[in-house]
Parts: structure tokens; sequence; C-alpha cells
């Protein structure tokens, strides 16, 4: 979520309904590779993940997608993380790994060391504070993932994961139920008055935040692209190969150190080799959110992250610009394209040199959601200075406009609920701008004083 537009009919939203209209790509792919056959293993990174580790798990065995492993990385964890993953390994009696380490090495270093001894084809990463809802969310995924070789990602819809979610999935699991049981304060248990009106003011920015974002924004941009700058990183499948790829070439460059948010430096390195990461909004997945006293904290890990990113890997921002002096010096590969035996829907040349010579058609979705995130919060700022009848008819017709969007797009019977949460988030949608100038004057910082130390 790295990438947020707020203005109303803002560059991005535009390409976004363009997409839209035009709808996918009609090329029926003949794929080389039987999804249905494809190793899969999942991955769970946890650290102090007591209260989530076992609900996720549980979530995970109510899959009908029959994958091969489930490794627990317990990254020094000083709960009982490990105590649970093991007692829930014991009483379901499934294949359930669990690699503990003493201290904390991190997310990216304990992917990488997965990648570089699996045989898997395709790796799914899911984050322990969070669930899989959709039964054949990993099916969908994997079938996505495998229907086009250029695809190198794919990822479902995400949602905030609610109290109520995680007490169905214990109603639902009696070992799960055994395990709460043994392990006090370990369930889902409500919290007090005000934790709950934390939470509360949270889901309110994030649900229709999200709604907005993966069926309206993320949509359209596939549509349009057929690729989104990053894929949503609490519940991703990979193609183990093209990780694999990815952390080679980050390691003698940035070693670990794939900025403050991995899932987005991987995103951008698809999109520069030429390969796609997607979304499929068909099935969906529900994580965590953070109190809204914790928000700026997450808002800037994302927000640096994708600045972070555009700057390893400014060639996407040039496309545009190589795009526009290049037309005309595009080889031609009409001809070629009805003797292709495997077909594939938004079909590129893959290749960094493709990328430095010719760029991108994602470029365009780099370079504009790169443009609103550095000039609206300027903008909104000279009109609270100097404007103020602006700044309120701006926030106005933003909300409304947002709020039409979000009605439009929700599902059934939540649709007014959805839609009547954009007006209390607005506060806090305004503190996200002013965590985009901070990340924005920090990276600059950085970039200046030569500090690459970025990571989570």
């Amino acid at each position: 979520m790295a990438s947020i537009s707020y203005w109303f009919l803002s560059p991005s939203l535009l390409l976004a309904m363009i997409g839209k209209v035009r709808g996918w790509d009609r090329t029926k792919p003949t794929p080389s590779v039987n999804w249905k056959e494809v190793t899969v293993d999942v991955v769970l990174p946890a650290k102090n993940e007591e209260q989530n580790i076992a609900t996720a798990l549980s979530s995970l065995l109510a899959q009908d997608f029959p994958f091969r492993n489930i490794v627990v990385f317990d990254d020094g964890s000083t709960d009982r993380t490990s105590e649970i993953v093991t007692r829930y390994r014991e009483l379901t009696g499934r294949n359930i790994q669990l690699i503990t380490r003493k201290s904390s090495i991190g997310k990216t270093p304990a992917l990488r060391e997965f990648c570089e001894r699996t045989d898997a084809e395709a790796v799914v990463v899911l984050d322990a504070d969070t669930v899989v809802v959709s039964t054949n969310y990993i099916s969908r995924l994997i079938e996505e993932l495998f229907k086009n070789a250029g695809v190198s990602a794919a990822c479902g819809e995400v949602m905030p994961l609610t109290l109520r979610r995680k007490n169905l999935i214990a109603k639902s699991d009696p070992h799960l139920q055994t395990v709460a049981a043994e392990f006090p304060g370990t369930a889902a248990v409500k919290p007090g008055l005000f934790r709950r009106f934390l939470n509360w003011l949270t889901i309110c920015y994030r649900h229709p935040l999200y709604i907005l974002l993966q069926r309206t924004l993320y949509d359209g941009h596939l549509k349009l692209f057929g690729a989104q700058l990053n894929p949503v990183g609490c519940a991703v499948a990979y193609k183990t190969e093209r990780l694999m790829e990815c952390f080679a070439y980050a390691k003698p460059r940035v070693g670990d150190n794939l900025t403050n948010s991995e899932d987005i430096y991987i995103g951008h390195f698809f999109n520069w080799k030429g390969y796609r990461s997607v979304q499929v909004i068909d099935v969906l997945c529900e994580s965590s959110e953070p109190p809204v006293t914790r928000l700026p904290h997450q808002l800037y890990l994302w927000s640096s992250a994708f600045l972070q990113s555009n700057y390893y890997f400014k060639d996407l921002l040039l496309s545009p610009f190589r795009r526009i002096f290049r037309s005309g010096k595009h080889q031609d590969h009409s001809a070629e394209v009805g003797k292709r035996v495997i077909r594939e829907q938004y079909r590129a040349a893959w290749g960094e040199q493709i990328t430095k010579r010719e760029g991108r058609r994602v470029g365009w979705l780099e370079l504009i959601c790169l443009a609103e995130k550095l000039t609206y919060p300027i903008i909104l700022l000279y009109f609270a200075l100097f404007n103020h009848e602006a700044l309120l008819l701006t926030l106005i017709i933003e909300t409304v406009f947002c709020m039409g969007l979000v009605l439009a797009t929700a599902n059934k019977g939540t649709r007014l609920k959805s839609a009547a949460m954009l007006i209390p988030a607005m506060p806090i949608r305004l503190l996200s701008l002013g965590v985009d100038m901070y990340a924005t004057i920090r990276c600059l910082g950085d970039i200046t004083t030569g500090n690459r130390a970025w990571r989570k």
C-alpha cells in the first residue's frame, strides 16, 4: 500500500478509470505449466506472535491447495511463539516445520536463506498476523502465478483483521481452542474500551482506503498495464526462481537491506526486469492492523520504501521519457505473435537492458504516483497557510468523491458503513500526508549524505 492517490481526478485515478473501461487483455493464455501440479511451500516469518500464530496456521490448514510444507521462522521471539507452534503441530499432526533463532536476523534474510535451499516452484509468504479467509486463496494465487510466464508475484485482496474473524476461526478449529486453553492470554480477547477506540479509528481509516485502492486504483492499473508497483506483502505467492533472482541481484549491492519494506523493493525489481506482480481480488486475506498510535511508523516505512525503491530502480522513473524519445524505434514483433505456441497476456520482453533502453509502460504509473506523493502534501500545506477556503473545498470534494467510489465498489450490505468511515478517518489521512513529507525529506537527506541503511 505504498503508493496512495489522494487527488480527486488525479492522474493515477484517471489511468485506473481508463484501465477499467478498457478491461483485461483478451489474449487467451496457453501456459506451459499445470498450476495444479506445482510444488508449493508456505513460509511464516514470526517474531513475538503468540497471539496470532496459531490462528494463521489454522487458516492455512483450511486451504484446498495441497501445499507441501509449512515453515515457521521464529525470529528471536521472547514470548511463547515457538511453544505454541510446537503444540499446534502436535495436535494437528500436520507437517509444520519450526526454525528458531536466538537473536533476530529479520524477515528478508530468513526468506532468502529458505529460497536458497528449497526446491519448491513457488513460495507463499504469509505474515504471522495475517489469516487467509478464502479457502481457495492459495489455489487462486498459484493459478494466476503460473497462467502467464511474466507473472512473478500474486496476492489476494487484503482487508483489516477483526476480532470477529479471529473468533470465527477459533470456533471452527478445536485444536485452536485447545491451544488457547493451554496458553492463557493468547486467545482473541476483547480489548479495553480505549484500545477498542484506537482500533476502531484504524479500521475507519484502513477499511475504506483498502477498498478504494484495491478495487478502483489497483484493479484499473492492472487492467491497463498488466502489473502493479508491488504486491501487497502480507500474503503473497512468488515464483521461487524469480525471488531468488531478486535476492541474487540485491546481495552484492544492498545485502539484505531491501529498503524499509522488502515487498516494495521486490515489486520494483520485478517491474525493472519486465516481470509482473498481480492482485487477485476474488480471494481475501485479513491482516492485523496497528493501533492508530503506531500508524505513523508503519506509514513511514511504506512511504520511505517507495521512495528508496525509486532511487534503486530509477530506470522505471525514466521510462516515460525513453518511450517518448524512442517512439517509432521499437522493433515490430507483430508478425511473430501468430507464430507463438505459448500465448501470454500483457506480454513484454524481459531484462533490465530493455528497461534501460526502451523503458516500461508501467513506468508511467511509477512516475505519476511519485509526482502525486511529492506534490499533493505541498499543495495542501500551501492552502493551509494561505487559502483556507481552497483547503476546505479540496478536502470536502475529495472526501465526497472517494465516498462515491467506495459506495460503488464495496460489498453489498456494507457500502454505506464503509463510505461513512471516510469521515472520521479524515484527520488520519491528513496525518499520512505529513508522514509522506517527512519520509521525502528524510530520504533526500539519506541520498545526500550517502546513508543507505534502509531496512525494516
